[in-house]
């Protein structure tokens, strides 16, 4: 693993100078257990998610199983389709909101930031 070095020294920086928001590989080191938590919870939120708008969906019976040998092939697609889809939206608006709130907290927005 290769790491980018700053293009400022750090011997210019004065040792009496306050110390700011982490930077480089010490905001990736405190992200990481965010980061974890944050793709721990992520799947179980959505797995509720998803049974809940199935509920609604079919009327509160469990969505159909690629192993069960009954049932519809197009049920079992749209039970597909919904469970994915929850489950990428859920995932994005974790990884996001952990992001902007361990931001918020240090005042540096953990990864990598946009080309301008």
């Amino acid at each position: 693993m290769r790491l980018k070095r700053s293009r400022k020294s750090e011997a210019s920086v004065p040792l009496d100078a306050p110390a700011g928001p982490p930077t480089g590989i010490a905001t990736k080191v405190l992200f990481a257990p965010v980061k974890l938590v944050s793709r721990r919870v992520a799947p179980r939120l959505s797995a509720r998610v998803f049974k809940r708008v199935w509920g609604a969906i079919d009327g509160g019976a469990p969505p159909p199983r690629a192993e069960e040998p009954q049932g519809s092939v197009a049920k079992l697609g749209l039970a597909l389709a919904v469970e994915g889809a929850l489950t990428a939206i859920v995932n994005g608006l974790a990884d996001h909101v952990s992001r902007r709130e361990f931001a918020r907290v240090t005042g540096r927005w953990p990864g990598r930031r946009k080309k301008h």
